[in-house]
């Protein structure tokens, strides 16, 4: 090992014995071991470095931007885009790429998620989500999953994106098929810190569709976990489609947002043809 490097080995030892507490506030950091990858590893001679998580927003401000700590938070970013499920088009789906001019609640409807971001740490404590409810392509899934995008990529969120339909034949595949393993994939969708329902009530309400829905939803209810759906159904008629007691639990747990007027898309294309 060259003196330089030796030089840095002693120094990143001392920096993990003095860095267990904000230098800013005095508060104790919890430290996690991040691995460079091979480029990092080659350039700094070692295999990673502890990193330790900042206390507060402001204090993280406050950090020096250090060469691998901005590549681990873009690749945590990835990662997290990566397990989140949204589609490669849906990871261009974001506030600036919102239309709010489309339709008459399109503004209404961003002004209101701005207010719900702002919130977010209280909104998360509460377990408080977001009811997008319109017509076919008025923008729903767009802001719903901008929302995702957004909390990813600044406050790094662990978020799960699943469309309704997909989910339910997910799990008649996984009761018809053996050795596909249900209780992992549910517990995935009840616990994810984040979760967006797509597309809820496209479904016919059968017992067991309400039931399997429910089943989330309660459960996601209980343990203050926020959750945004899209979906075509109305407040009015929420309790005829998915029963009572799902209904009831998301009315309580969630702010409502409606999108009115034409397709979204076809809008769009009309303006800029």
């Amino acid at each position: 090992m060259s003196g330089s490097s030796a030089s840095r080995s002693r120094n990143a030892r001392a920096l993990r014995l003095d860095d267990n507490v904000c230098p800013h506030c005095g508060r104790e950091l919890q430290a996690e071991w991040v691995e460079f990858p091979p480029a990092l590893q080659k350039k700094y001679d070692r295999p990673g470095e502890w990193y330790y998580h900042p206390c507060t927003p402001a204090c993280e401000q406050k950090n020096d931007q250090r060469e691998w700590e901005i590549m681990r938070r873009e690749a945590r970013v990835e990662v997290l885009r990566h397990r989140s499920g949204i589609s490669k088009r849906m990871k261009g789906y974001t506030f600036s790429s919102f239309k709010p001019y489309i339709g008459p609640g399109a503004a209404r409807a961003a002004e209101r998620v701005e207010h719900y971001l702002k919130a977010w740490e209280e909104n998360r404590d509460a377990g408080r989500g977001l009811y997008f409810c319109g017509d076919v392509g008025t923008g729903k899934t767009h802001l719903a999953v901008a929302v995702m995008n957004d909390l990813i990529s600044r406050k790094r969120v662990p978020a799960l994106f699943v469309t309704v339909p997909e989910l339910l034949d997910n799990l008649r595949g996984a009761y018809m098929t053996p050795g596909r393993d249900l209780d992992e994939w549910m517990e995935a969708v009840k616990n994810a810190e984040l979760l967006i329902l797509d597309d809820l009530g496209a479904e016919k309400p059968t017992p067991w569709v309400q039931e399997r829905v429910f089943v989330i939803v309660n459960h996601r209810y209980r343990e203050t976990l926020p959750t945004i759906f899209t979906s075509n159904t109305g407040p009015k008629d929420l309790a005829k489609q998915l029963g009572e007691r799902t209904a009831s639990r998301i009315i309580s747990m969630c702010d409502w947002i409606s999108l009115e007027g034409e397709d979204y898309r076809e809008a769009e294309a009309r303006r800029t043809s």
